[in-house]
C-alpha cells in the first residue's frame, strides 16, 4: 500500500509541474500584438515587442526598428514582417494594393 500512494504522489507531482510549464507558456502568449494600417503606413504595436524589420519578398532587408509602436511608411507590393515580441519572433505577410 506504501508502494502504490508513493506513485500516486509521484504521478500527482509531475501532473502539477507539467501544468505550472503549460500555465507559464499561456502567460507568454503574443495576444496583445497588432499589426494596423494608416493610409499607406503600417503601424504595429505590443507592449512586450523588442524589435520589428520588414522585408521585401527577395529578402531585402527594407527598415529596422526598436521599441513598441513602430511605422513603416510602404508602397504598393508585398512584404515580410518581422516581429520580436516576448523572445519570439513573429512572422506576418504584408500586402498593400
Amino acid at each position: 500500500m506504501k508502494m502504490y500512494w508513493y506513485k500516486v504522489s509521484y504521478l500527482l507531482t509531475f501532473c502539477c509541474l507539467m501544468a505550472g510549464f503549460t500555465f507559464a507558456d499561456a502567460a507568454k502568449s503574443n495576444d496583445n500584438f497588432n499589426v494596423r494600417f494608416r493610409e499607406n503606413t503600417l503601424v504595429v504595436t505590443s507592449t512586450q515587442m523588442e524589435e520589428a524589420r520588414i522585408y521585401s519578398m527577395q529578402g531585402k532587408l527594407l527598415q529596422k526598428e526598436r521599441g513598441n509602436f513602430i511605422e513603416f511608411e510602404l508602397d504598393r507590393g508585398t512584404y515580410r514582417l518581422y516581429a520580436k515580441v516576448n523572445g519570439e519572433t513573429i512572422t506576418r505577410r504584408i500586402e498593400l494594393r
